[in-house]
This record gives C-alpha cells, sequence and structure tokens, in this order.
C-alpha cells in the first residue's frame, strides 16, 4: 500500500509539472563541457582539460596563459561573439532556472494541498524547499555587487545539468517519505469519497494532474521557448570557438563547448 500511495501522489505531481526546477533543454540540444569556465565580474576563464588557462576581458581582450595575444579583425570577431553569447547565457540560464522552479512549486504545492489541505506541514516543507533553491541560484549566479556570475564547478560536464536538479528530486523523494504516514491517512480520507476504490481515486488523481498541467501549459510552452533560445546562443558560442580553436595560435586545446541536437548552427 505504501508504494502505490507513493507512486500516486509522486505520479500526479511530475505528471502536474512539465518543467522541473532544472534547465530542461536535453531534449532540445545537449551542451557538454571540456574544462571548466567562469565568468566573473565580465572576466571569462576557461581553463582547457590539457591546462590552459584562457582569458576573454570585457573589452574582448583575449589572453592565453596570462599572455595578450594579437588578432586580426577576424579572430577579434570570433572572440567577441564567443564572449558575447557565453555572457548572454548566463543570465538566460538564470531565467529559466527560475521559471522552472516557479512551475514546480506551483504544482506541487497543488498537489499537496489538495490531499492534505492548506494548513500542511508537507506543504510550508515544500515551500521552504523552493525558497532555498531560489537561494541557491542567486549563490551560484550573482556576485556579492549583483552582477552575474558563472562557475561550471558541479555542473558534471553539461551546462544544463544544473546542479541543484538531482538535489531537487532527492529532497522531494525524502519529504514524501518522511510524511507517508500522514499521506496515507489523507489518502484514506480522500479513498472515502470513492467508497474505497482504488482505480477511482487514482483516475480522480491523474484528472487533477491533468488539471494542473493545463493551468501551467502556457508558462510551459514559455518556458520551452527560452530553453530552445539557450541552445540557440550556446551553439553560436561553440561556432565561434570551433573557429578560435582553428585559426588562433595557442588555442589548439580551446574545446570546452560541445553542443548536440537540432540547435546545433550548420554554416
Amino acid at each position: 500500500m505504501k508504494t502505490v500511495a507513493a507512486s500516486l501522489i509522486l505520479t500526479s505531481a511530475l505528471m502536474a509539472q512539465p518543467a522541473l526546477a532544472h534547465v530542461e533543454v536535453d531534449n532540445k540540444c545537449n551542451m557538454e563541457l571540456h574544462g571548466s569556465v567562469t565568468f566573473d565580474h565580465g572576466d571569462l576563464t576557461i581553463t582547457t582539460e590539457s591546462g590552459e588557462k584562457v582569458l576573454i576581458t570585457p573589452s574582448h581582450q583575449l589572453y592565453v596563459d596570462s599572455q595578450a595575444v594579437n588578432l586580426d579583425s577576424e579572430e577579434q570577431r570570433w572572440v567577441s561573439d564567443y564572449y558575447t553569447s557565453i555572457e548572454t547565457a548566463i543570465p538566460m540560464t538564470v531565467e529559466i532556472a527560475r521559471d522552472g522552479i516557479k512551475i514546480a512549486s506551483f504544482a506541487i504545492t497543488e498537489v499537496f494541498t489538495e490531499l492534505l489541505g492548506e494548513d500542511n506541514d508537507l506543504a510550508e516543507d515544500f515551500d521552504t524547499l523552493f525558497t532555498d533553491l531560489s537561494n541557491e541560484i542567486d549563490e551560484r549566479f550573482y556576485a556579492a555587487d549583483g552582477t552575474y556570475k558563472f562557475d561550471s564547478t558541479g555542473l558534471e560536464g553539461d551546462w544544463a545539468d544544473a546542479a541543484w536538479s538531482e538535489e531537487f528530486d532527492d529532497k522531494i523523494e525524502s519529504l514524501v517519505e518522511r510524511s507517508t504516514g500522514h499521506l496515507l491517512m489523507a489518502i484514506g480520507r480522500q479513498m472515502l469519497f470513492e467508497d474505497g476504490d482504488m482505480d477511482a481515486f487514482a483516475n480522480r488523481m491523474e484528472n487533477f494532474g491533468e488539471m494542473i498541467e493545463q493551468r501551467v501549459e502556457g508558462e510551459a510552452d514559455a518556458l520551452e521557448s527560452k530553453a530552445e533560445e539557450l541552445c540557440t546562443v550556446l551553439a553560436k558560442a561553440d561556432y565561434a570557438e570551433s573557429r578560435m580553436q582553428k585559426n588562433i595560435a595557442g588555442l589548439s586545446g580551446l574545446d570546452l563547448l560541445e553542443t548536440t541536437g537540432k540547435s546545433t548552427l550548420k554554416q
């Protein structure tokens, strides 16, 4: 019974949220990172897998292992495109993450409020979870002076794999498991409306999940469009990087970005 109940609850929650609180762009394009990247106070720093340090300043000056590199006009264009694309992708990532949290917060809170009522500890725990996730976004993407920052450490080689995604899933499972007793009692009360018919209860929860999905459909579609735009921006950065790698001395080992999928630029 516990397994069935937990499954019903999680299924209802997941059906109710077409986008979770992390950047779901994998169905559009895959962006893998080889090496590491930081963006701090306008300085874009890449450490390649072979150990070179590549710095691009806010004025788009290129340094390789602390040595300034003189560029012709075409090379400078690729460096500027690379910098601008990554600089653009960071706030887009923040916006997508925030929108995903907003959608997930509404959907999951509605599911558990339907089961437990408005005044329940589990809903408060989820509110705390989503507040913590928002705070993590602030810590990861904002410097103390309010400017954007980015550090690929903890992203496990994937720009789209926001560091809080696994934590988000684990915390949901933990909250459900910790509240199984209350949920079973609530399910029992809810099933009284169906005279103890589990199938009827499951159908009602499924319909409830579909209702919530309809209510957030517009926001979910907008989130998907933003994810596609992010893919295009990252693909542009990947293309500029490949031009830099082939044409600028000292950058043969630069291969930070690898984009695959339908948003990859073809030029």
